[in-house]
């Protein structure tokens, strides 16, 4: 036998068994009622049908759990047992108390056809004095009921567990879902790119017009003009801004593909929890792949386009110079963007 809480209800029993059957019902608690829990009404009917009840310590998760050779002889224990224990000064009742989590078992005994598993939680002191007192009082240990009441508990405790690894299961995935779902949402192809094309393509426009200007006086116009619109402008777009711009865009790729995996991680978990899988997942997941294939295609055109319009640029700037303007141009073109995967 273990000791603990849970036996409160049991010990008195054991103690007061002859003064149960006499004994009146002790009234409600002034201005308390009984608490309930979800269990309370279906488990009294279905304990009462087996020859079984439980009486609860009022405000506390002590319990004594009467089974009897006859259902009859349960109930009116149950009654005279909740009676007698009022009589301390605490109160005891038939009707369910509430208790979060598993109440567990502290001893089984049993007497003259009846057996009495004692529960309760922390410290299980009520249960221990319960359990002591019911052994002083010719109640011998039940190993089977004991082993039993353990083993309820360990089934319990497995389906406790299995129910809170499935509820977060559940809202881990729905969570994955929605993000990925806002991240469809929020593609936008490459616009940041495709924009910094279209301004490359206007900024090279005008470097061809101011081209046209030949060298200009002491060369002025090929150095400081047409050179600085290839390096300092068309250059500048595709190295430094677009490049920013493609970055972000492979960075974006990456963050919807890592989103994908989390989803489908979170669908395999609830395959494995048995539950079935999210409205919608498989779409969102075809919807954000087909974004990353678009993103990829549309982002690299715009690369080839942006590291075209720099070299065009800067073959228009070294040519230009003629006679003593000769060489005055921009030099090397600098190494072109690469593409995204």
């Amino acid at each position: 036998m273990r000791t603990g809480v849970v036996a409160v209800a049991v010990v008195i029993c054991g103690m007061f068994l002859s003064a149960c059957a006499s004994a009146p019902a002790p009234p409600a608690a002034p201005g308390a009622g009984p608490l309930s829990s979800p269990m309370s009404t279906a488990s009294s009917k279905a304990a009462a049908a087996e020859g079984a009840c439980t009486i609860h310590l009022y405000g506390h998760a002590a319990r004594a759990e009467v089974r009897s050779d006859e259902a009859s002889d349960a109930a009116g224990e149950c009654r005279s047992l909740a009676s007698s224990l009022s009589q301390g000064g605490d109160f005891w009742t038939t009707q369910a108390v509430a208790a979060e989590g598993i109440v567990p078992e502290v001893c089984a005994v049993q007497k003259g056809g009846l057996v009495v598993v004692v529960r309760d939680i922390n410290a299980q002191i009520f249960g221990q004095n319960v359990c002591s007192a019911l052994l002083q009082d010719g109640w011998a240990e039940d190993a089977q009921a004991e082993k039993s009441a353990q083993q309820q508990d360990q089934q319990t405790a497995h389906a406790s567990a299995q129910a809170s690894t499935r509820a977060a299961d559940q809202g881990t995935a729905e969570e994955s879902l929605a993000t990925l779902l806002d991240s469809n949402r929020a593609f936008t192809n490459a616009k940041s790119v495709r924009a910094d094309l279209t301004t490359a393509a206007k900024d090279l426009t005008q470097l061809r017009k101011d081209a046209k200007g030949g060298n200009g006086e002491d060369c002025y116009n090929v150095e400081y003009v047409v050179g600085y619109d290839a390096e300092y402008v068309v250059g500048y777009d595709v190295t430094s801004t677009a490049s920013y711009d493609v970055d972000q865009e492979q960075e974006g790729i990456k963050q919807l593909r890592s989103r994908i995996t989390d989803l489908k991680d979170a669908q395999a978990a609830l395959t494995a929890d048995g539950l079935p899988a999210l409205p919608g997942a498989d779409a969102a997941i075809a919807t954000a792949k087909a974004h990353i294939t678009t993103a990829v295609t549309t982002t690299n055109k715009a690369i080839d386009g942006l590291n075209a319009d720099m070299k065009t640029a800067y073959s228009i700037a070294n040519t230009l110079g003629t006679g003593d303007c000769a060489g005055s141009g921009p030099g090397e073109v600098p190494q072109g963007l690469s593409h995204i995967s």
